[in-house]
């Protein structure tokens, strides 16, 4: 008897899900290391840098299904690697140094509504009411987590100027989704993952050239911290996060942009840096709910075979 295979989109919500715990153990690891240990930029220019010499030497054992790019396509993908790694990374640490931890992640939470937008607009997937409910939900339960968690901490308002810059990175990371999500569908996400950091890492490198430095006095917690950072908080999760898009739609895999506070927030309890209280529960609740209705919305594929 011939096991079934699990469905195409369980399996996405699988891989999506597991790259934004490995996104959401990053952000600790990350600001241990930064701004004494290393420079925010120099860190970004050597996790994007790393993705692609991993991602490379994968693709020396990866077929790609889709044969070579095309000149149009090699295009995108620079607008991609520019988008996806080099403006995202740099203009998020930009701004976050500008403004407030809470502002930031507040305004983070917008993304899967530009991403929405964009994927109306560039590949016509419909807004639908249930989606955008969705969305909202969703948003409503990853406020409630990030004004609640450890509020002490978040005392300082943000800038008008950094939260603009961290703006900025919602737009580009969900411009990213969109226009990298048709490469998924005929090309292997190894290759197109690439691709997408090489040029990342050459568009980066003339503002994070000299931000490169380690400071010395290095110890092995920082080395296992920074190795965590390059191969599971950047190589894998992207990689996951580009495995996902071949089975999901971009505003589906942005929304679980949503989890990554209660998984943050869920380790704090467990390490005992943050205690359970009736909040947590109802953000869970509101998050699931708006995924939920999310992932369970009408694609354009969905709509054109009914109408056919």
């Amino acid at each position: 008897m011939s096991r079934k295979s699990l469905p195409p989109k369980f399996k996405g919500v699988l891989l999506i899900m597991a790259a934004n715990v490995l996104f959401a153990i990053n952000m600790p690891v990350s600001r241990e290391l930064t701004p004494e240990w290393i420079d925010p930029f120099g860190l970004s220019q050597y996790r994007i840098t790393f993705a692609f010499i991993t991602l490379y030497i994968l693709g020396l054992f990866v077929k790609d299904e889709g044969g070579k790019f095309t000149f149009k396509e090699h295009l995108i993908l620079i607008l991609a690697g520019l988008m996806g790694t080099a403006a995202n990374q740099l203009s998020f640490l930009a701004g976050l140094s500008m403004t407030s931890p809470v502002d930031a992640s507040l305004i983070i939470t917008i993304t899967p509504i530009i991403t929405m937008v964009f994927a109306a607009i560039i590949i016509k997937e419909p807004i639908s009411l249930k989606k955008s409910v969705g969305v909202i939900v969703g948003m409503s339960g990853a406020a409630i987590i990030l004004y609640t968690a450890q509020y002490g901490h978040f005392d300082q308002s943000g800038t008008l100027k950094g939260n603009l810059v961290v703006l900025i990175s919602c737009f580009v990371y969900g411009l990213y989704l969109v226009i990298i999500r048709p490469f998924m569908a005929k090309h292997s996400p190894v290759h197109v993952m690439k691709w997408t950091f090489m040029y990342g890492a050459i568009i980066a490198l003339p503002l994070t050239w000299n931000k490169l430095g380690i400071n010395n006095g290095s110890s092995s917690q920082e080395w296992f911290q920074l190795a965590y950072a390059l191969f599971m908080g950047t190589f894998a999760a992207y990689l996951l996060v580009a495995f996902s898009l071949k089975l999901l739609r971009p505003t589906t895999v942005s929304m679980f942009n949503y989890v990554q506070p209660l998984i943050a927030s869920t380790i704090a309890i467990v390490i005992g840096q943050d205690v359970l209280n009736w909040t947590k529960p109802l953000s869970a609740i509101l998050i699931f709910t708006g995924v939920y209705l999310v992932i369970t919305s009408k694609s354009r594929a969905d709509l054109d075979q009914r109408v056919n």
